[in-house]
């Protein structure tokens, strides 16, 4: 009696395994994509911090189903922490658009001298499937020689080219490149 029982929960275990969904992984990319305009040597030193909504900031992809209302995908994952992810996609997004600047990110090795502080702060991040993804950021800028501040606050956005996971990171980071291009617009130039 006892043989069919083990037979029956062996059973269960395998129809367990087979249906069980494999995790896609996602990243967020620099935009332009593509090869970059050569480096210059770097005039300016930056730090970049960001934060993120606890909400967001976590292994599987978000996407928001009403106003109130969000699914977490469980096997739609990101490859790496968000947070890093955003970082480090922003920080390669504005040395892209300034080739005369190195962004240190935390965790890096921070240069002797800093020229300038980024502090980026993502109050909202919304993803709808097949629709608009969205990061509403407020920034301060320091430069460390003069004290001056620099802030502002925006909203960007773009559309996702399909209803497809890989299309939502796309849209993400296209906003990203997007914030990247009104924060490089606000940063002072070299002399």
């Amino acid at each position: 009696m006892k043989s069919p029982s083990v037979i029956l929960c062996c059973l269960c275990l395998l129809c367990a395994c087979a249906t069980n969904r494999p995790d896609h992984f996602y990243v967020l990319s620099t935009q332009p994509q593509g090869p970059g305009e050569p480096r210059k040597s770097p005039a300016i030193q930056a730090t970049l911090k960001v934060t993120l909504p606890s909400l967001v900031d976590r292994p599987e992809l978000v996407l928001n189903t009403s106003a109130d209302g969000v699914t977490v995908l469980e096997h739609e994952r990101w490859a790496a922490p968000l947070a890093d992810l955003l970082t480090q996609t922003l920080a390669r997004d504005i040395e892209r658009r300034r080739v005369d600047m190195l962004v240190s990110v935390p965790g890096a090795s921070r240069p002797a001298s800093v020229d300038l502080k980024l502090a980026i702060d993502i109050v909202q991040w919304t993803v709808h499937r097949g629709g608009q993804a969205s990061i509403e950021a407020h920034w301060r800028i320091i430069d460390a020689h003069s004290g001056r501040e620099t802030v502002g606050a925006e909203v960007f956005s773009a559309a996702a080219a399909s209803n497809g996971y890989a299309d939502i990171a796309s849209a993400l980071s296209g906003s990203v490149a997007m914030l990247a291009d009104r924060v490089v617009a606000q940063l002072p130039h070299s002399d």
